[in-house]
This record gives structure tokens, sequence and C-alpha cells, in this order.
């Protein structure tokens, strides 16, 4: 496992961790917004992952109950494969 050696980091208590994982999947996704190229791309979406692998972890959620759900908001309401934005202007 790596870790940056000029960093000293902290066990998280119980109680912050959960904000921990939130504020580090929003952190994770600007930085997937930011991304100068593709293989920068890659490494944040990456990071994206790893932090959701650990929050599905922490709440006790199977990849698959996860996969159930995006399979039914998709049959209920489509996904973004065809980059089609709400108006909510209106």
């Amino acid at each position: 496992m790596y870790y940056c050696n000029l960093r000293s980091y902290r066990q998280l208590k119980p109680d912050e961790r959960e904000d921990a994982l939130k504020n580090k999947i929003v952190e994770e996704a600007n930085e997937v917004k930011a991304v100068p190229d593709d293989q920068n791309l890659l490494e944040e979406l990456a990071d994206v992952y790893t932090v959701l692998e650990a929050f599905l972890d922490f709440k006790n959620i199977s990849k698959e109950d996860l996969l159930k759900q995006v399979e039914a908001k998709k049959a209920e309401k489509g996904g973004f494969t065809k980059f089609l934005l709400m108006d909510t202007d209106k």
C-alpha cells in the first residue's frame, strides 16, 4: 500500500468517517472535472471508484445492490448515454 511519505495520517473516528467519505468523493469528482487529458482522467476516475467502493463497504452496500439501483433508475429516468440534459429552467 502506498502512502505519501511527506504527509502524516490519523485514523478517523467512527463518527467522522461518513462525512470524510462524502467530502472525499466530492474532492475526487472535482479533480475529474479539472483534468487536462485522458491519462489524468483515467487516474481520477479510478480515485472516484476507489472512494465509491470504500463508501459502499462503509455502508454495507453490495456492488450488486448498487448496480440493481442503477438499472432501476435507468429504467425509470433513463441514463446519460444519449447526453440529454434535463431543462430545469421551466
